[in-house]
């Protein structure tokens, strides 16, 4: 008799567990804080700029949301920082775990690229970075913070995803074209009643640099001004992702602390109107999936053949000049004796110290997944085309929908495309990584949406 109810009982079990009948309650939480120094540091974004900020215009905030469906949570956390490396990543993540038992896998901490933030690398003299102890401390500690408040919010919620478009607000720098990435992604997560606004999670694609060097003051930019119209109108928290702007910039004129504003609530109108859209559901799955990759650094030449590099580029740029040859000529050999030129200033600081040489990259690939939307999430300024194509192959392969999240968990500085290198321009110039380096990025990427896929 005992066995038989014995039995009974594990049959009833594996039913209700296979049918879904033993359901948990999909849960969120967010928060909110500040992220300005409350000490002297200097500002990130611009190579001319090394005093300290002189004051704050708007509040710079770090912002999280967490998600649990009582098998899996994820944690998203934004800032309104220009980047973020991976030791103040790894800081901010095991003080999270050490309070939530959230996993570092499942914890993507990104931020804006905000060119009018506090930087914790200081330049002690022309060429040099020093790292700001203090500021990275206070930093993890902020993010840490929140994300734990974050949890301590945690309330039954339902999740919806959707996406709307920008067209003539950005425009691409490298190309100069409108090889651009318009997509507004809009993740919507509101209480289970009233659909009361929890949190809204946006994606965008722009470099932040409407306000330009000479400014001291501390500002969110652009995203910052989009988040706070966006809770202003919403409610909740808002959290700005940024996309794949390593080559794309916004279009903009006139003062420009009045274009943050104009700029910032034109991005939070399409999120206000696609979040009015979307339709939220509380039985949402929630995955991850993340790869640590070796990548190759770019080989840098020789001190006398960077020179001999710049001469002859120099040489056809004169004599290009001298004809004249075609605008578009002229501009592509002054693209690349911008590289030459920054290949000679890399070659004299490794003569000078040769430590300084870099072999590898260590970057982070992480893959999050809320329903029916993927983030990849990138440690660097990735060329748009890699997200674009990655959009249209996870779409054909799963399809979900797809934001790329750059400047995420580390910093790798411009990722380019072959085609860039060969063209040169700024971003080539400055590089870190072999020109296939943002081809294992994205391949790595994929491999880890397709695991989430099988799951």
């Amino acid at each position: 008799m005992r066995s038989t109810l014995r039995l009974a009982l594990v049959c009833l079990i594996t039913w209700l567990s296979s049918s879904g009948s033993i359901q948990a309650e999909l849960k969120a939480g967010a928060a909110k804080i500040s992220i300005a120094p409350p000490f002297p540091t200097q500002m990130g974004g611009f190579h001319d700029r090394v005093k300290n900020f002189e004051g704050v215009h708007d509040e710079l905030l770090a912002r999280a949301l967490v998600l649990d469906n009582g098998g899996t949570q994820l944690v998203f956390i934004g800032s309104d920082l220009m980047a973020i490396d991976a030791e103040l990543v790894r800081l901010a993540r095991e003080a999270i775990t050490q309070a939530t038992k959230i996993p570092a896998a499942q914890i993507l901490i990104s931020c804006t690229h905000n060119h009018s933030a506090p930087s914790y690398y200081q330049k002690s003299k022309p060429g040099e970075d020093d790292v700001e102890p203090s500021l990275k401390k206070f930093l993890a500690k902020q993010f840490s913070t929140v994300a734990i408040e974050a949890h301590q919010n945690l309330a039954p919620a339902k999740i919806g995803f959707g996406a709307g478009s920008l067209i003539g607000a950005t425009r691409n720098r490298q190309q100069r074209n409108d090889l651009i990435d318009p997509q507004v992604g809009v993740l919507r997560v509101e209480s289970t009643e009233g659909r009361k606004t929890i949190a809204t999670l946006f994606n965008f694609t722009g470099h932040p640099v409407i306000v330009g060097s000479t400014n001291m003051l501390l500002t969110g930019e652009y995203p910052g001004a989009a988040s706070r119209a966006v809770e202003n109108l919403l409610g909740g928290v808002a959290i700005f992702t940024q996309g794949a702007c390593g080559d794309i910039t916004v279009n903009r004129s006139g003062d420009p602390f009045m274009e943050i504003e104009r700029f910032g609530r034109t991005v939070a109108g399409e999120v206000i109107k696609v979040s009015g859209l979307i339709q939220c559901a509380d039985d949402v799955s929630l995955k991850y999936a993340s790869q640590t990759l070796k990548l190759p650094a770019l080989s840098m030449p020789d001190l006398d053949t960077a020179k001999q590099a710049l001469a002859q580029g120099q040489a056809a740029l004169d004599a290009a000049k001298a004809k004249p040859a075609s605008t578009t000529l002229i501009q592509i050999l002054e693209d690349k004796l911008r590289v030459q030129s920054m290949a000679v200033l890399r070659a004299e600081a490794i003569a000078a110290d040769p430590t300084k040489k870099e072999t590898e990259l260590t970057a982070e690939v992480q893959v999050l997944q809320v329903g029916s939307v993927i983030y990849a999430a990138i440690p660097g300024e990735i060329f748009v085309e890699y997200a674009l194509e990655l959009r249209q192959r996870v779409k054909q392969e799963t399809g979900n929908s797809f934001c790329l999240i750059g400047y995420a968990n580390g910093y790798l500085g411009y990722i380019v495309t072959p085609r860039a290198m060969e063209t040169g321009g700024y971003e080539a110039s400055i590089t870190r990584l072999q020109p296939l380096g943002g081809r294992a990025l994205t391949e790595a990427a994929m491999e880890l949406v397709q695991q989430l896929n099988l799951r």
